[in-house]
C-alpha cells in the first residue's frame, strides 16, 4: 500500500506553517534568553585581568571563569603584568549553548563528541576533535562536559535507546606549546606565528616563545615559496647577527636556491672585516673544503682557548669527515662541561658505534634518556629512534628489553595507542603491526612516516607514491638520510620534480644543482663537508645503483656503502630490499648477481 500523497501546494503551506511556528518559537527563545553563557579561559602561565562589558575579574594562571553576559556586542579588555594583552569587540548572539573566550587563543582547547552505549564505556566518536586553539572567541554550542573529563559511564534513559551522545569541551596538557604545535601541524602557520608573538608580549622573559614565533614565520614564508623563504631568512639573519642557528638557517636556504658560492663570499668578506670574530670564522670554516676548514677550526680553538663554539664545530667536522678517533676526546670534554651537550649526544653515540663501542654507546644513551624528568615531559622521538638503531631492534618483550619498554612508554604519552612502536619498527625495516597502524588516522605524522618507510622497504616506485603527498611538516618524523636517498634515487629515475621536493621537505643540506653534479660525477661526495655518514651512504648507494643500470662493475661501490652504514635506517633497508637495476640492454628474466 503506498503512502498518501501531498499536493505541492499543500506541501508548501505545511512548510510555511512550520516556518511560522519556528519563527515564533525562535522569537520566544530570544526573548527569554537575554543573557549568554561565556567561559573565559586563560592558557598562560601568569594571571590576567579581564574587563568584559560591566564585568571585571581576574583569571589565575591556566584557569577559567564562567559568566552570564548580556546578548549583543561585548567589549573585552585583557591586562597582564606587562600591560594590555588584548582589546577587541566580540558579539554574543542569541544562539543556544556556550561561548568561549580563549585569552590570546593560547589554551589548547578542543571540542569532541562522546558516545555512550548500553554495554560499553564511553568512546570518542570524532576521529579528529575540533581544534579551538589559536582563536580567541568561538561559539561552541551545547556542551555537556565543560573542561572536565567525561565520566566513563552514565545512566541511560529509556528514550536514549542503545546509545546516546554527549559533547565535551576539553583542554589538553602542555599549555600554549600544545596549541602552537596543533596549529603548525594543521598548516595554520600564520596563526601559529600570531599566537607566539602575542604570548611573547605577555611573557617577554621566555626565550622559547620568541623562537617559536620566528620559526612559525619562517615556515609560513617557506610555504609561500623559495623567494619568500629567502627574504624571511635574510631578514632574520640581519636581526640576529650573533645567533649561530639563525645564520645556518639562512645558509641552508641559500643552498636550496643554488647560491652557496654567494654565501661563501659573504662570510669571507665578513671575516676580512672582523678577523677576530669567532662566530664568523666558524661559519666560514663550515663552507671551506678540506683541509682548510679543519685548519681554520683548530686555529680558532687555539686562539679562543676555553670557548665552547670552536670545540663543538671541530667535533662535528671530524665526524663529518669520519675521523672518529679525533672527534671522541672533544665530545668527551663536551660531556663534562658543555651545557649544550644534549644536542651533541647523538654525535657522541654514533662516534662510539663507529669505534666499535656499541654497548657503551647504548648504555650512555639510555642513562641520559632515563634521567628523572617532569611527569608531563615525554622523550624526544629522535632519541628513542637512535637507541633502537644502536641496539638494532624495537622489541619490548622480555626483561632484557626493559629500557626499550620504558623509552617507548615515555615517548608514547598522549599519542595514538601503539604508534611509537610501529614507527620504530618501520624505521628499522622490521615487521610492522599493520592492525595498529590502520587504527591511526592517515594524516597523523608518525603514521604517515611509517607508511613511507614501509613503502621504501618495497621498491623506489612504492616509495614515490607514498612520499608524493608528504610535506615539510609531515617529514619531521623521517630523517635526512631517508630524504637524500629518495631524492637521489628519484633523480636517477628521471623524476626531477619529486627529487626537488624530497630535498626541500627533508631539510637536507644539499641543493638540487649539487645533487645533479654528484650523480653526473662532477662533484665528489667527499667534498660535501656538511653531510653526515648516513647522508653520504645514501648518495653512494644511488651511485652504485647507477653503475648497475649502466652495466658497469659496482662491487667496490656497494662495499663502500656497507662500510659507511653505521646504524640501521633507510640505506640499510634499501640495501636489503631493493632489486638491483638492470642495464638497459638486459634480457627479460635476467638476474643481477
Amino acid at each position: 500500500m503506498s503512502a498518501p500523497s501531498i499536493s505541492p501546494l499543500r506541501g508548501w503551506l505545511l512548510l510555511g506553517g512550520i516556518g511560522v511556528c519556528a519563527l515564533g518559537i525562535g522569537a520566544a527563545t530570544r526573548t527569554l534568553n537575554t543573557d549568554a553563557k561565556v567561559v573565559f579561559v586563560n592558557g598562560l602561565d601568569v594571571p590576567v585581568t579581564v574587563t568584559a562589558g560591566s564585568a571585571h575579574f581576574t583569571i589565575g594562571a591556566n584557569s577559567h571563569h564562567r559568566w552570564q553576559l548580556p546578548i549583543g556586542p561585548l567589549e573585552v579588555d585583557v591586562q597582564g603584568k606587562q600591560g594590555r594583552l588584548a582589546q577587541e569587540t566580540v558579539f554574543l548572539t542569541g544562539e543556544e549553548g556556550l561561548f568561549v573566550y580563549n585569552v590570546l587563543g593560547a589554551a589548547p582547547l578542543y571540542k569532541t563528541t562522546v558516545t555512550y552505549t548500553v554495554s560499553q564505556s564511553s568512546s570518542q566518536s570524532d576521529a579528529t576533535p575540533v581544534v579551538l586553539a589559536g582563536s580567541s572567541f568561538r561559539h561552541v554550542g551545547r556542551i555537556d562536559y565543560m573542561l572536565t573529563e567525561p565520566p566513563a559511564r552514565i545512566s541511560m534513559r529509556k528514550e536514549d535507546g542503545r546509545s546516546t551522545m554527549r559533547t565535551h569541551l576539553g583542554r589538553a596538557k602542555g599549555g600554549w606549546k600544545s596549541s602552537y604545535g596543533w596549529l603548525m601541524s594543521l598548516h595554520r602557520t600564520a596563526d601559529a606565528a600570531r599566537l607566539a608573538e602575542s604570548i611573547w608580549k605577555a611573557l617577554p622573559e621566555t626565550p622559547e616563545v620568541e623562537y617559536a614565533a620566528n620559526a612559525a614565520k619562517l615556515v609560513a614564508a617557506r610555504e609561500e615559496g623559495l623567494l619568500a623563504s629567502l627574504a624571511a631568512a635574510r631578514a632574520h639573519r640581519d636581526a640576529n647577527p650573533e645567533d649561530m642557528d639563525v645564520q645556518r638557517m639562512w645558509m641552508h636556504d641559500m643552498r636550496r636556491a643554488g647560491r652557496i658560492d654567494d654565501v661563501r663570499a659573504h662570510y669571507q668578506a665578513a671575516v676580512e672585516r672582523e678577523p677576530g670574530s669567532l662566530l664568523l670564522g666558524i661559519l666560514l670554516a663550515r663552507l671551506e673544503p678540506e683541509p682548510a676548514g679543519t685548519q681554520r677550526l683548530k686555529a680558532l680553538m687555539r686562539d679562543h682557548a676555553g670557548e665552547l663554539l670552536p670545540r663543538r664545530a671541530l667535533a662535528v667536522r671530524h665526524t663529518r669527515q669520519q675521523r672518529w678517533a679525533e672527534a671522541l676526546p672533544l665530545l668527551e670534554a663536551m660531556e663534562q662541561g658543555d651545557p649544550d651537550y644534549a644536542r651533541y649526544l647523538s654525535t657522541h653515540v654514533e662516534t662510539l658505534v663507529a669505534l666499535g663501542r656499541r654497548k657503551e654507546a647504548a648504555r650512555k644513551l639510555s642513562e641520559h634518556l632515563l634521567q628523572p624528568k617532569d611527569e608531563e615531559d615525554r622523550l624526544d622521538l629522535d632519541d628513542v629512534r637512535l637507541y633502537a638503531k644502536v641496539v638494532g631492534h624495537a622489541s619490548q618483550e622480555g626483561s632484557a628489553n626493559e629500557v626499550m619498554r620504558q623509552l617507548i612508554e615515555s615517548a608514547q604519552k598522549d599519542r595514538p595507542e601503539g604508534i611509537v612502536a610501529v614507527w620504530l619498527a618501520a624505521s628499522l625495516g622490521q615487521r610492522v603491526d599493520a592492525e595498529k597502524l590502520r587504527a591511526v588516522p592517515a594524516d597523523y605524522g608518525l603514521a604517515g612516516a611509517a607508511r613511507v618507510l614501509m613503502a621504501l622497504a618495497e621498491e623506489p616506485e612504492f616509495a614515490a607514491r607514498a612520499a608524493a603527498s608528504v610535506d615539510f611538516l609531515g617529514f619531521r618524523q623521517l630523517d635526512t638520510e631517508t630524504g637524500l636517498l629518495l631524492a637521489a634515487e628519484f633523480e636517477r629515475l628521471g623524476d626531477a620534480a619529486l627529487a626537488v621536493k624530497m630535498l626541500d621537505v627533508s631539510n637536507a643540506d644539499l641543493g638540487y644543482g649539487e645533487l645533479q653534479d654528484v650523480l653526473s660525477g662532477k662533484l665528489p661526495i667527499e667534498s660535501l663537508t656538511t653531510l653526515d655518514w648516513g647522508e653520504r651512504a645514501a648518495l653512494h648507494l644511488v651511485l652504485a645503483r647507477q653503475l648497475d643500470a649502466r652495466g658497469q662493475d659496482s662491487k667496490a661501490a656497494y662495499a663502500l656503502v656497507k662500510k659507511e652504514v653505521l646504524l640501521p635506517g633507510a640505506v640499510s633497508i634499501a640495501l636489503q630490499n631493493w632489486d638491483r637495476p638492470k642495464p638497459s640492454n638486459a634480457v627479460a628474466g635476467d638476474t643481477v648477481p
